[in-house]
């Protein structure tokens, strides 16, 4: 980002040199000329007098020689003070340019910082989302396999209840979105300890946010239900399955089974669904 600046300096500083050295130059030789000319008049002899006052002319050693002399170089000046002219004009350019060049520059710095930043973030969330995935497996007991699961309501028959927890992180189940509350349960094979539970998202697009705000509770029964410790999913940025995995913990309750709960007006839609029994060290 410097070099425009630099460069910019440097142009400067060449055209005053040549600037200083042309101007001691042609005075150097101005007086060079006044010397040898008018000196040789002031100081030849009477016969040289008599000849310039008659008008004649014994060479370019006279000082009408050295007038018309300098009335050339009166010319030449002029033509270089122009083309001096033209130089100042083109180096305003150059240097408008490089200033423009070098703002650029900045630009493009900023914009790539801000990008890196973003990035960074990026990587900072995916590293705390593994980061609890891994804990979660050092945490989680065996897997509690679902005898049964049923939903609210269906969408299609292609997104069944059972799609949860089918293994295949390419289908899902979906309920229909009409209803002020959807429910989705998941059953044991009998009354079992419950640990941690893992939801994946059933949506990896901007309608990921239709998974805000679910709520499991564990089934103590048919009609009886206990909160859990960590309950609520708070969807995250991040359109991948390891960004809209969430965990959940109900590790001090026992029951016939767990219910998520979405009271949002919306679809209740999940990619895959685990529940584990306690780990106990």
């Amino acid at each position: 980002s410097q070099a425009p600046s630099v460069i910019s300096s440097t142009v400067k500083q060449w055209y005053q040199r040549r600037v200083r050295g042309f101007v001691s130059v042609m005075f150097l030789i101005t007086l060079l000329l006044l010397s040898v000319s008018c000196g040789r008049r002031v100081l030849g002899n009477d016969e040289q007098a008599a000849t310039l006052l008659q008008g004649r002319r014994p060479g370019a050693n006279t000082c009408q020689d050295l007038v018309e002399t300098l009335d050339v170089m009166k010319s030449q000046v002029t033509a270089t003070n122009l083309y001096l002219q033209e130089i100042r004009t083109t180096l305003k350019s150059v240097t408008a340019r490089l200033d423009k060049l070098e703002q650029g520059q900045k630009d493009v710095v900023t914009i790539v910082n801000g990008k890196a930043s973003e990035l960074k973030d990026t990587v900072y969330e995916l590293e705390d989302t593994v980061s609890g995935a891994l804990e979660v497996m050092k945490r989680s007991g065996e897997l509690i396999p679902a005898v049964k699961v049923e939903q609210s309501t269906t969408y299609h028959d292609c997104c069944v209840a059972e799609k949860a927890v089918d293994g295949d992180l390419s289908t899902q189940s979906h309920t229909t979105c009409d209803l002020a509350k959807q429910w989705f349960r998941y059953y044991f094979s009998g009354e079992q300890a419950i640990g941690l539970i893992k939801v994946v998202n059933g949506k990896l697009n901007v309608n990921k946010h239709r998974l805000n705000g679910l709520r499991v509770v564990a089934m103590v029964n048919d009609l009886q239900r206990r909160p859990c410790r960590v309950d609520t999913v708070n969807v995250r940025e991040g359109d991948t399955v390891e960004a809209q995995t969430y965990h959940l913990d109900c590790t001090g309750n026992s029951g016939i089974g767990v219910e998520f709960i979405l009271d949002t007006s919306t679809c209740l839609e999940f990619r895959q669904i685990a529940v584990f029994a306690p780990q106990y060290v």
